[in-house]
């Protein structure tokens, strides 16, 4: 009977090892468990604080090396006052050399008409004109050149009997241009000179009369303008009071 309790008391001994260990194991089991995940965790949280906190974007720091932009600012301003002078700059300046080639309407001349009857006939004026821009004044240039112009006329009095008029005019002008746009300017002007005028007769009525000349001293006025579809060709038109009223014809600068 003492044998067995003996027995009996080993293996609850036994039993009660085997328990305890079985115990001891879960909790280290348990306890790992516990202690690894937070030490897991914990890194990991640790390094994403630490990239978000390096990652705080100073990088926009750079921009303000842009705000050196609004400088170009003035240039408009700057611009503006250019194109403004542009537009009062004609195409007439200091040093421009201007050549006209026009054809004259009218005359101021009355080549002896009515005196003997018959039939008539005018000639349109032929000139040519230099012109060029020597002097600032004002808003506008002022103009020295010369001007040379040529216009006939003739009398039919039948029969063979004619009357034959030439008229030549050598001035020198002088005009103020003002500039309108950069393409056409307008001008007024006056010119001085000599007038060389002839006759001649032709017919039995007049074989008793030779040719005749003369010279006199002469003034004229004018105003104009002078538009140019190129650089360096355009036209003018222009009134006066010097051989013809009305000149109208091609114009060149250089």
């Amino acid at each position: 009977m003492e044998a067995t309790t003996s027995r009996l008391a080993l293996v609850v001994a036994l039993l009660g090892l085997t328990l305890g260990s079985a115990t001891a194991q879960t909790t280290t089991k348990t306890t790992v468990k516990t202690t690894t995940k937070p030490a897991t965790k914990a890194p990991a949280t640790t390094t994403k604080t630490t990239t978000k906190t390096t990652t705080t974007k100073p990088v926009a720091a750079p921009k303000p090396a842009a705000a050196p932009a609004p400088a170009p600012a003035p240039a408009p301003a700057e611009a503006a006052p250019r194109a403004s002078r542009a537009a009062r700059t004609g195409p007439f300046k200091e040093g421009t050399n201007a050549l006209n080639l026009g054809i004259g309407i009218g005359s101021v001349y009355s080549f002896g008409g009515g005196y003997f009857g018959g039939s008539s006939s005018v000639s349109p004026a032929l000139s040519i004109s230099y012109e060029r821009g020597i002097r600032t004044i004002g808003p506008g240039i002022l103009g020295i050149g010369g001007f040379v112009g040529y216009q006939g006329a003739s009398y039919d009095l039948g029969g063979g009997d004619k009357i034959k008029y030439r008229d030549i005019l050598v001035t020198v002008r002088g005009a103020f241009h003002y500039p309108v746009t950069p393409e056409f300017d307008a001008y007024g002007g006056v010119g001085i000179g000599i007038r060389h005028g002839s006759t001649s007769y032709e017919g039995d009525y007049f074989e008793a009369l030779s040719s005749s000349s003369y010279n006199d001293f002469v003034t004229g006025i004018f105003a104009g303008g002078r538009y140019f579809f190129t650089d360096n060709i355009g036209a003018f038109g222009e009134v006066g009071y010097d051989q013809s009223f009305l000149k109208v014809g091609l114009t060149a600068k250089f």
